[in-house]
């Protein structure tokens, strides 16, 4: 009898945390909504995915997209409450409630699925070589024994590490600082995102990029854990923006300049 009663309790404290987390995962979703505007975290240091123009105001890709979801939600893309994170920051702010998304050019990982809802991808991103323009350096295989610097906390990070572990690798707090690291000298190279070290590259001719894409990976939005609702609403309009066209005019408006040298959308 006891065995019965302990069997039955166990049934009912299961179906009690079921319930408290599928009202949860359903409540993100209705929290923002209730709140009258969805606060996203962008970056704004990484064109063309998030940056300040020259009028101020914070422009890009995953800025029109946080745009673009506030007009959905409320028919007003003011809604969108935009907060500038950085690689090393952003996962900082979702995780203190701070944001309830993040569009700031996360890579999709195994280790980031432990600690947060990520949606389908809606970018696919190789990391590029950015390097001064008379320097010799052409692949990463060619670093050993040379300064690279990556961004603290990204990818490359690793990526670098795994690869070629007879770099010496700098760590840098923002892709600006990378680009100094390079233009200074105080880096022989800069491993980064393609789109990004393309855009850098484009507009100061003293650097350049080299190397084919290394390790392609998706772009992903991000929620706290178990905000499983959010992540699914996210989910579908990225894929009726696929399906209607607005997508493609997105991608055009940020990644013509760069679609040849891309690995695909």
């Amino acid at each position: 009898m006891l065995r019965r009663r302990i069997s039955k309790a166990g049934v009912v404290l299961a179906l009690a945390l079921a319930c408290a987390t599928s009202a949860h995962a359903e409540s993100s979703l209705d929290a923002v909504r209730a709140r009258g505007l969805i606060r996203v975290g962008v970056k704004t240091d990484a064109p063309p995915f998030g940056f300040i123009d020259a009028r101020g105001h914070p422009v890009g890709f995953e800025v029109d997209l946080a745009r673009f979801f506030a007009r959905v939600l409320f028919d007003d893309e003011g809604r969108a409450r935009l907060v500038p994170v950085t690689t090393s920051t952003r996962f900082a702010e979702l995780q203190a409630g701070r944001v309830d998304l993040l569009l700031a050019t996360v890579t999709a990982t195994e280790q980031r699925r432990t600690v947060a809802e990520l949606s389908d991808p809606y970018f696919t991103s190789g990391s590029l070589i950015l390097v001064a323009r008379d320097t010799r350096l052409g692949t990463l295989g060619e670093a050993a024994g040379r300064k690279v610097a990556v961004v603290k906390g990204s990818v490359q990070e690793a990526d670098v590490a795994e690869l070629q572990p007879r770099a010496i690798l700098i760590t840098v707090g923002s892709l600006a600082a990378g680009a100094h690291a390079v233009r200074s000298g105080q880096a022989d190279a800069f491993l980064y995102d393609d789109v990004a070290v393309l855009a850098l590259a484009r507009r100061d001719p003293a650097l350049r990029v080299t190397g084919a894409p290394i390790r392609p990976r998706p772009y992903v939005a991000a929620a706290r854990k178990e905000d499983t609702g959010l992540i699914r609403w996210v989910n579908g309009w990225l894929a009726k923006m696929r399906r209607d066209g607005t997508y493609r005019g997105l991608w055009r408006r940020y990644f013509t300049p760069f679609e040849s040298h891309l690995v695909g959308a």
